[in-house]
């Protein structure tokens, strides 16, 4: 439902609508347009908080998936580290916290460096290698929190899982880079559908567990979409329409949600810029399986 100089969000649409769910301009403002230029190769889709990055439809240039990878992907790492440090309060979490946020600063300042144009032909060999070394240690760090979270030894509010799944989406990235600076820009349909079936329905765990008890239909519906990526995850390579209109369905419902988690519709503790994080990896994620083979 949708009145005039406000949104409300119907939890029946965010539960019910799928497919038939209306995401664009209607229920999301338009994102602030980061680039002060246009990059060449790269185009921006709109719908969210914030804009994603990807190729241009076609697009078989090495360096253009490199400059969007870079911009995805070193966003994504400066947000992963940003909700650490939300995670991690107080006095005694102080030397941790400071080390995710060196993270933050470090990744925000290679995005810069894309966004205002200093990637080139000449240069993106050696700005690929400089990510990716700059991707190795925070891997090392998130899987460091990972066992100390699980051992007992670190107590913040970062789930193990949380940890280890930000750790495969950066050791991914890492291995994307260092393809694209092979000249190699193919997507395999396999490995994408393994990695990504996992990563939304992980995303679906997530929010089940941050929404607020009270939402009990949400949840079931987030749970139920958990459940549907594992049976996909588990079983042989799908065929394409199946995986598809299943990260439809949850572009879709993280679209809605978001919103309605901005405007205080939905009760949670997600702060917005997570529901608009994990929107976008399933954007991307839509994008590389419509491009593999």
């Amino acid at each position: 439902m949708q009145t005039q100089g406000s949104f409300r969000v119907s939890r029946r649409r965010i539960v019910f609508g799928g497919g038939a769910l209306l995401v664009g301009t209607a229920l999301v403002a338009p994102a602030f347009d980061v680039f002060g230029h246009d990059l060449p190769g790269v185009m921006k889709k709109d719908g969210g908080l914030k804009q994603v990055f990807l190729p241009e439809q076609g697009a078989e240039d090495p360096v253009a998936h490199s400059l969007a990878e870079n911009l995805f992907w070193t966003d994504i790492m400066a947000e992963h580290a940003a909700f650490f440090a939300m995670l991690m309060p107080g006095p005694e979490l102080a030397a941790q916290r400071s080390r995710v946020e060196k993270f933050q600063a470090q990744f925000k300042a290679q995005f810069e460096k894309v966004r205002d144009g200093g990637v080139s032909d000449d240069n993106y060999l050696a700005f690929n290698e400089t990510t990716v070394e700059m991707v190795k240690p925070f891997v090392d760090f998130k899987h460091e929190m990972r066992k100390a979270q699980e051992s007992g030894q670190l107590k913040s509010l970062v789930w193990p899982l949380f940890f280890d799944h930000t750790a495969r989406e950066a050791e991914r990235f890492g291995k994307r880079l260092e393809q694209l600076s092979g000249g190699n820009v193919e997507i395999e349909r396999g490995e994408a559908v393994k990695f990504w079936t996992r990563i939304m329905g992980e995303h679906a765990d997530f929010v089940a567990h941050l929404l607020d008890p009270e939402e009990a239909a949400l949840i079931k519906k987030a749970m139920e979409t958990s459940d549907a990526f594992e049976k996909l995850h588990d079983s042989p390579p799908p065929a394409k329409e199946p995986v598809e209109e299943a990260v439809q369905e949850i572009i879709d419902f993280k679209t809605a949600a978001v919103k309605g988690i901005e405007t205080g519709e939905i009760k949670s503790i997600i702060h917005p810029l997570l529901a608009d994080h994990v929107r976008r990896e399933a954007v991307k994620c839509a994008d590389e399986l419509k491009r593999a083979a």
